[in-house]
């Protein structure tokens, strides 16, 4: 018994002494990680519980300096599947060369990009993996011309304050195109159909990177985990049923993910199968002020979002809402070559 104790004794503290060495080895790979301090800008007290922020994050290792990983730290954890159909809206926005260059009266980013939660993944992990999140490019200003990039951005779940209350994306800092200063906010919204949605914005800020000529080295080196060589893209044109163009959106790997607004709650997504319209699922909408249009003439907008690996004819049915006939969205879903 008394050797037995000795031993635990003895295990114990080889792990104690070898803690430091592990932290210090961590901490030797860093190459810039800035201790980033984001005050919430747009902070309310009737966020719906887990959408609130309690910061961002910037960090790059000394592996590839042309790699950021950025953050976005939450006051609480996420639930099993935060990105799983639970409402949730959460991105990053990336901007220069000025704060609010995106504005209407503005409108002179020269850089402006959108780094959105994942839809509705199949796998959730907890360090970087081959799960990758689109990126959408701005003109000049938001929500104007919004195109999807072909860089590749990997996410995952860490933990950070609390378990699984961090979500990390990297992001190739030449395929971007990014600056040696650059600004960066984030936002999070939980929508579960609640007549005042609520948003959290942080504070927009700007920073210089230092190690800005060794991304350009690493990357000309190969060394870059986001570029945009040889990918392929899953790409959704959609019209109505007489054949006008109504949008295309992209993704990356072999899913397509395609998100549309309308005055009825419901939608079948259908596939044409030996000239037959045969119903792949049932969608029920909801009420989103962020992505939905806020007239005067409709109001009540539903927000779906829609994904599937199947390409070829797709469509649409919309329906719920006796005020309005059931309408009908074409959708031709193929592979495209990146640019």
């Amino acid at each position: 018994m008394f050797h037995q104790v000795i031993r635990v004794i003895v295990f114990s503290l080889v792990l104690f002494l070898l803690q430091p060495s592990f932290q210090s080895a961590n901490a030797v790979d860093v190459l810039w990680n800035p201790g980033v301090s984001n005050t919430l800008d747009g902070s309310t007290g009737n966020l719906v519980p887990g959408a609130k922020i309690r910061n961002t994050g910037l960090l790059v290792y000394k592996s590839n300096p042309d790699e950021l990983i950025m953050k976005i730290i939450m006051s609480d954890s996420f639930e099993d599947r935060p990105f799983s159909g639970k409402g949730r809206n959460l991105a990053m926005w990336i901007y220069w060369p000025t704060d609010y260059c995106w504005s209407e009266n503005k409108a002179n980013c020269e850089g402006l990009y959108i780094v959105r939660e994942p839809f509705n993944p199949s796998t959730y992990p907890s360090s970087k993996a081959s799960e990758y999140v689109l990126i959408q490019k701005h003109n000049k200003a938001s929500n104007v011309d919004v195109k999807p990039t072909s860089c590749k951005a990997p996410w995952w779940i860490e933990s950070t304050y609390k378990s699984r209350d961090t979500w990390s994306f990297a992001i190739s800092i030449t395929c971007l195109g990014m600056p040696k200063e650059f600004g960066w906010y984030a936002y999070s919204q939980i929508d579960l159909g609640q007549k005042d949605i609520a948003t959290d914005f942080t504070s927009v800020q700007t920073i210089t990177y230092p190690f800005h000529d060794l991304a350009a080295n690493a990357s000309k080196n190969g060394r870059s985990n986001s570029s945009s060589q040889s990918n392929k893209l899953t790409c959704v044109s959609a019209s109505t049923k007489e054949g006008d163009f109504i949008d295309e959106q992209c993704s990356e790997g072999g899913k397509w993910a395609f998100q549309f607004c309308d005055l009825k709650p419901r939608s079948d997504l259908q596939i044409l199968r030996s000239k037959k319209w045969v119903k792949l699922q049932t969608i029920s909408g909801v009420k989103n002020i962020e992505e939905c249009p806020d007239d005067d003439k409709y109001t009540g907008y539903y927000f779906f979002k829609l994904n599937g690996a199947f390409i070829g004819k797709h469509r649409i049915k919309t329906y719920g809402n006796k005020k309005y006939l059931p309408g009908y969205i074409d959708l031709d879903i193929g592979k495209k070559d990146s640019a």
